[in-house]
């Protein structure tokens, strides 16, 4: 994560200290089915609709809901195709095409669902795996998740994307051992070091990399029984400023900017490789990293989309907060129009939502802005700046707003949408804005009534229930 608050090497002194149990696949992923329904509609607002609709895949348009499979892989639904979703009882995979399928992800079409942002400050392991879906960068005890009432929660191991991660390899180490390896400047002397760390960057256009990564990260991970890697700091983009190796001593550059098309070629194709040599192991395991949309921009540019096909999911560190930063209503925006289309392609997306301060305004702001675009494959984690391994999980995640009426819709000069059991309503503009909430019998999610009229400010939101019954 950026600017991190605890070194990479601790985190994994952690790891190596637990007690670990190897549990097989289909022992381990156990989920109730997702059902077909209403998804992913596009925002009704001709202002704001930045791609055409986008229908339910069990309807065959865009992307897939892959039918269940067996442990031995099979399909086990007989005639379902990979744009089909399976009946019945069981677990329905979500990344990917059949032959692909490896992470079962709880589905999240009802309610509001909560993930937790590394775990290292929660001792209380049964207690997270109650209300959490998924653990991005999970150290505790693998068998008390296991042995927990939700042992299905998905959990990931942590590496950074580019950087060795144990940090007691330094400079010198690596010089001494794969000098080949090692990521430097312009300047020909400084490694590119991220966000003033050092934990040395590797090349990881090196296959050797590749290759060193999936066997000491990957394959321990899924030995241990995780079912992804959290991989952080994915960035398409040459932020640090890498420009190349020494190669048999010789210096050769890579990269000649921040630009350069050919890092975002060689980090894509990274992902593309080491996706598909975690899903090839015997217990196969899937790929999620962090990755922050603003750093390119516009959700449908083919570098995004062509990452979403890569992954297994995305973990989003700056979301609708900026990372602690009000963002503009066309980012908002652009995030939202990311988390409908990776869920599209059936992956899933987990927002984290960094604030200046955790107060009711920010809270319901952060929900209303995720339940927009909450489809089957969506979670939020709510914190401070960086407050990352305790259990942040709040009341108000348990508000039981139901299931999606409606695709979010622009009316009155604010983002609307409709539930079974409730409504969402944010404001990500620059103005305040009164509205007329439509019928029925409304608190808010701390219980205070809510009148014929809805004042919400600047990057506001509010999360409402609906007594009267369901809505749809």
């Amino acid at each position: 994560m950026r600017q991190r608050k605890f070194d990479e090497m601790v985190l994994f002194a952690i790891v190596a200290l637990l007690p670990i149990a190897a549990i097989p696949l289909c022992q381990r992923q156990v989920r109730p089915p997702w059902p077909t329904g209403r998804v992913l509609r596009g925002v009704a607002d001709e202002t704001a609709l930045l791609h055409p609709p986008i229908e339910e895949p069990s309807r065959g348009v865009v992307g897939h809901w892959p039918a269940k499979r067996r442990c031995d892989g099979a399909l086990s639904c007989g005639s379902c195709t990979t744009a089909q979703t399976c009946g019945g009882s069981g677990v329905v995979n979500v990344s990917g095409t059949a032959a692909e399928n490896v992470i079962r992800y709880e589905d999240t079409y009802d309610g509001i669902h909560y993930f937790q942002t590394f775990d290292f400050k929660t001792p209380d392991v049964a207690k997270l795996a109650s209300h959490a879906v998924y653990v991005w960068g999970s150290n505790q005890s693998m068998s008390a998740y296991r042995s927990s009432n939700n042992p299905g929660i998905i959990l990931s191991k942590y590496i950074p994307f580019t950087r060795d991660p144990d940090g007691t390899h330094n400079l010198a180490y690596w010089k001494s051992t794969q000098p080949d390896w090692v990521l430097y400047k312009c300047d020909k002397v400084t490694p590119a070091y991220e966000f003033g760390g050092s934990n040395v960057p590797l090349d990881i256009s090196n296959p050797a990399v590749l290759a060193w990564q999936v066997q000491n990260y990957g394959a321990t991970a899924s030995a241990a029984g995780y079912d992804a890697i959290a991989a952080d700091n994915y960035v398409l983009t040459n932020v640090f400023g890498a420009c190349g190796i020494y190669q048999k001593g010789s210096w050769r550059q890579l990269y000649t900017g921040t630009t350069d098309p050919k890092y975002t070629e060689d980090v894509l194709a990274w992902a593309g490789a080491f996706q598909a040599r975690l899903h090839a192991l015997p217990n196969p395991i899937g790929l999620i990293p962090n990755f922050i949309l603003s750093d390119v921009g516009a959700w449908n540019d083919p570098r995004v989309l062509s990452l979403v096909a890569k992954v297994d999911g995305i973990l989003d560190e700056c979301s609708f907060s900026g990372c602690g930063k009000t963002i503009s209503p066309q980012l908002w925006l652009t995030v939202q129009r990311l988390a409908e289309y990776t869920q599209s392609q059936g992956k899933a997306y987990f927002h984290i939502n960094e604030v200046k301060s955790i107060d009711r305004p920010t809270i319901q702001f952060s929900l209303a802005s995720y339940l927009m675009s909450k489809e089957h494959a969506a979670a939020i984690f709510i914190s401070g700046s960086q407050q990352y391994g305790a259990d942040l999980w709040r009341t108000e995640y348990g508000a039981p707003i139901g299931t999606p009426c409606e695709a979010m819709r622009a009316t009155q000069g604010v983002y609307m949408r409709s539930f079974t059991r409730g409504l969402a309503i944010a404001n990500p503009g620059t103005e305040t804005v009164t509205i007329t909430p439509p019928a029925g019998s409304f608190k808010d999610i701390y219980g205070a009534d809510v009148g014929s009229a809805v004042t919400l400010g600047p990057s506001r939101g509010i999360v409402l229930l609906d007594s009267g019954g369901p809505r749809c």
